[in-house]
């Protein structure tokens, strides 16, 4: 792992460590550098915000499932994914539950479209997906993403096995082949060596 992931590392612990006790709303990035014991300039080097820390760690979390792995969505990928989630749960919660300026679901949603996005374009050796498949990734993506943060808070009957089984039945077809082709490699998702 190289050094710039280290750091970013010890950031992500220390902002999880922070939304234990507060709203990352609260979370000042002078604070989250003196907990990680270094200096803002550290910080906005690696991340122009604190919303882009947070989904950095989703990113990081998606990575330990999907990266560097044999191409295999499925039900039980999923599961895995939730479960990754899940222990961070309290961290993941408070992200989602903020409400501020620059909430965390825009950059989740960007990434989420542009992954499989890119899903399409590589199984497709380049070629662009259509527009009514990106509306339909994105509207694929949208919905899933209401479905998670309801899980996320507990105002779901969803167990994680349920929602990973309606996530993969409701993956519009060419996607889910799509998936099944593109391995995710830690490198390009991270644009460095991991």
């Amino acid at each position: 792992m190289t050094l710039k992931n280290q750091t970013k590392l010890l950031f992500a612990k220390k902002i999880e460590e922070m939304l234990e006790s507060m709203s990352l709303e609260q979370v000042r990035i002078v604070e989250l550098c003196k907990r990680a014991g270094t200096i803002p300039q550290t910080f906005y080097y690696h991340f122009r915000d604190k919303y882009e820390l947070v989904a950095w760690i989703f990113l990081y979390d998606f990575s330990v499932v999907y990266g560097d792995r044999s191409p295999n969505y499925t039900k039980n990928r999923i599961i895995e994914n939730l479960k990754q989630i899940e222990k961070r749960r309290t961290f993941y919660l408070k992200a989602y539950m903020d409400q501020s300026q620059n909430s965390i679901n825009r950059y989740i949603q960007n990434f989420n479209v542009q992954i499989a996005i890119t899903a399409v374009k590589n199984s497709r050796d380049g070629e662009e997906p259509t527009e009514m498949e990106i509306n339909q990734i994105k509207y694929h993506s949208y919905g899933m993403m209401g479905l998670f943060a309801e899980w996320l808070a507990g105002t779901s009957k969803l167990t994680i096995e349920k929602l990973a089984e309606f996530q993969y039945e409701c993956t519009p077809d060419f996607l889910k082949q799509a998936y099944k082709e593109h391995p995710f490699q830690r490198s390009k998702l991270f644009k460095e060596d991991f």
